[in-house]
């Protein structure tokens, strides 16, 4: 075996390590997103803004809450288009990161991710918006995601979540908001 291909299979072997060390899936799952380059246009973030699950019990009114903090996908409206972006409140912290993941494929595969925000601490910070339907955009579907630490329990490690509260079952079982029609 070539020097490189040795060097290569270590870096490989060392990178499944690191992400199995620090947060297990949830590392894998920021991996599987980062696959993919997100390269849809970013919007302006619309007047009027709501969120998905808003004022349903059934769904903690939208908010996946984890790590102290509150992770929902907003969602506006602009003549004839509807947006969406990821806000995440609550005990923010600096570096923290919120952005929104895209799939044309019903959650199949994402691209992600996109309009990726780092957080100031103690701010309810957005992600960038982006169109999810009107004019040529159909079948668009958008989740919000965050990088985040753990409490001190857990030694503060940065973890990588999605909201997994709404009307979409993914495969683990849970359920996460999306933006879709």
């Amino acid at each position: 075996m070539s020097r490189v291909r040795r060097g290569t299979t270590a870096a490989a072997l060392a990178a499944l390590l690191i992400t199995t060390l620090a947060g297990g899936t949830a590392a894998a799952a920021e991996t599987a997103t980062k696959a993919k380059t997100c390269d849809y246009n970013q919007m302006d973030k619309p007047a009027f803004r709501s969120h998905k699950g808003k004022g349903t019990d059934k769904y903690n009114d939208g908010k996946t809450k984890k790590y102290g903090r509150e992770l929902i996908l907003s969602t506006g409206i602009k003549p004839s288009k509807d947006y969406s972006a990821a806000m995440l409140s609550g005990k923010v912290r600096k570096g923290d990161e919120v952005w929104v993941d895209i799939s044309h494929e019903k959650g199949k595969d994402w691209k992600g991710p996109c309009g990726k925000v780092k957080a100031k601490k103690g701010k309810k910070t957005y992600s960038k918006w982006f169109v999810h339907s009107g004019g040529t955009v159909e079948g668009r579907w958008i989740r919000a995601c965050a990088r985040t630490t753990t409490g001190a329990t857990d030694n503060g490690k940065r973890v990588t979540w999605c909201a997994d509260i709404g009307d979409v079952k993914s495969k683990s079982g849970a359920y996460w908001w999306t933006d879709k029609d």
